[in-house]
């Protein structure tokens, strides 16, 4: 339930947020022709255009820009209330957006799972979605108000947000099965073959290896699939977490390839905005996170 609401600018952050009114349609559940009006109203309403659309596809502009930061600070601050006077009733309500990065499921210590049974196992009127993303746009998905909570191995700190360590990845690097590497001596893997062969990289978290140059990627990938492709193909070398990585090298698909240099760790972290009214979904749902207490 929304006791106060605005059609208009949900539907202006849900389009910019989809990038499109094609995607966003499924979010709001209403069609594209729609959201289209939406948006011209309230850019009557304004004065001026929030965005360009045609076959060129959607961009904000920069009057827009602004106005959607304005317009997310909006509705962060009307669920807040609508969550804080219905949470009156007793019961656990609202919604509640969560964040994490891809192929974590299988990381063992990861609390999502256990959150979610420990969560849901208590009567709640919770509308709940979780959003998969790089840590760089569950960063920024906290800072605006689009996600309440986010999980990911956060390496630069905002001042912002808070977090709490829940566990840590383990990261290798492998060849595929058809890469010349894949029957080398474990005298031949060194750090150097970083710079003799080609690499695929992540795009928010490049591989620097100690006492070994930093190498120039030839693959930027956005996400663990992408870079377990490349490396399967035999034409990359890649970092990928073990946990993950696992099922192909079982299969003699992937191999490990083993050095004291070569290996990377990332702490995980479950993050919260400090600024924000922490209402019972959120405190609630981070306490099963963490196990912190009965819930």
């Amino acid at each position: 339930m929304k006791l106060l609401r605005n059609n208009l600018l949900e539907a202006f952050c849900a389009v910019v947020e989809c990038g499109g009114f094609s995607e966003a349609q499924f979010r709001l559940g209403i069609s594209q022709s729609a959201i289209s009006c939406r948006i011209r109203d309230l850019e009557i309403a304004l004065g001026y255009r929030v965005c360009e659309r045609g076959r060129s596809g959607f961009q904000l502009t920069e009057r827009g820009k602004i106005a959607y930061e304005k317009a997310c600070e909006i509705i962060r601050m009307v669920e807040d209330f609508d969550a804080e006077l219905l949470e009156l009733r007793g019961t656990i309500t609202g919604q509640l957006r969560i964040g994490i990065v891809d192929t974590v499921i299988s990381l063992p210590g990861f609390p999502l799972v256990p959150a979610l049974q420990r969560f849901f196992s208590k009567e709640n009127d919770v509308n709940l979605e979780i959003v998969v993303a790089s840590p760089n746009d569950l960063k920024e998905g906290l800072i605006t108000g689009s996600l309440h909570i986010a999980l990911a191995p956060f390496k630069r700190k905002r001042d912002e947000l808070e977090y709490i360590k829940v566990c840590s990845e383990n990261h290798f690097l492998y060849c595929g099965r058809e890469h010349e590497l894949f029957d080398a001596g474990k005298d031949e893997i060194s750090p150097e073959i970083l710079s003799n062969h080609a690499v695929c990289q992540r795009s928010y978290d490049m591989i620097v290896a100690r006492d070994a140059k930093t190498p120039e990627p030839k693959a930027i990938v956005t996400n663990m699939e992408a870079a377990a492709a490349l490396i399967l193909s035999g034409k990359f070398l890649g970092v990928l977490p073990d946990h993950y990585a696992t099922q192909w090298v079982e299969t003699g698909n992937m191999r490990l390839l083993e050095h004291p240099n070569l290996t990377w760790t990332s702490e995980f972290y479950v993050a919260s905005r400090k600024s924000q009214s922490h209402r019972q979904a959120v405190e609630w749902f981070i306490k099963a996170l963490l196990q912190d207490g009965v819930i």
